[in-house]
């Protein structure tokens, strides 16, 4: 799922004009050619002012945007395709104010991309499904508020985390959202990633993370 580290240089050079991003984005929607979504005739020409491409058969013009986080953008797709290079770049991602600096646009349009740009990136990181050996734990999460500690604090929320145990160290990580009863959180207690015990049992993964992992995944106590 990891894609291949790219240097500002080698992104300039692949997507650095309109057409390239145009064409990188043909290739996404029809990888196999292009094909009229209307007639499904196989030959079009690309209309590159409107970021379309035209069936040579019924002449629909089939938007590259439709559909993506570009999706009726009055913006050039170079700085779309910037926006995304220096959001996904930086590990702790850009502020509004920085790209609207960086691209040259509105602190409400860097805003509105920014947020565009992290929904799919949500999209993307949830089709993945975690693999091999999961270490799982609860936490509560939540503020601080006067009166018991720890488990039986009020305003506490429970979650559950899964974690891929790759031997050198953690993989991806997935986390149930708050809202999951204490019911099902509570009773676990499997060991903290780095302590694995090699021969124990194996037991189902709990269903409120199977969405999270492939099918038949099983967990180590």
């Amino acid at each position: 799922m990891k894609a291949l580290a790219i240097d500002l240089l080698e992104w300039q050079k692949r997507f650095g004009t309109e057409e390239a991003c145009g064409e990188t984005l043909a290739r996404q929607r029809w990888p196999e050619g292009f094909r009229c979504p209307r007639c499904g005739h196989d030959h079009g020409y690309a209309i590159s002012t409107r970021h379309s491409h035209e069936c040579s058969s019924c002449h629909y013009q089939a938007s590259l945007t439709a559909g993506t986080l570009f999706h009726s953008t009055n913006l050039p797709l170079t700085k779309w395709f910037w926006a995304i290079y220096l959001m996904a770049s930086d590990k702790g991602g850009i502020s509004a104010l920085r790209l609207t600096k960086q691209i040259g646009v509105s602190w409400i349009t860097a805003h509105r991309m920014l947020r565009k740009i992290r929904i799919a990136m949500g999209h993307r990181d949830s089709v993945y499904r975690l693999h091999d050996l999961v270490e799982i734990d609860d936490a509560l999460v939540g503020s601080q508020k006067p009166g018991k500690r720890g488990r039986g604090a009020e305003g506490k929320v429970p979650v559950l985390v899964a974690v891929e145990n790759r031997d050198s160290g953690a993989g991806f990580m997935a986390m149930q959202p708050p809202g999951v009863s204490q019911r099902v959180l509570l009773p676990l207690q499997p060991p903290r990633l780095g302590t694995r015990t090699p021969h124990a049992p194996a037991q189902r993964l709990p269903d409120t993370l199977s969405g999270h992992t492939e099918n038949g995944l099983e967990a180590r106590n």
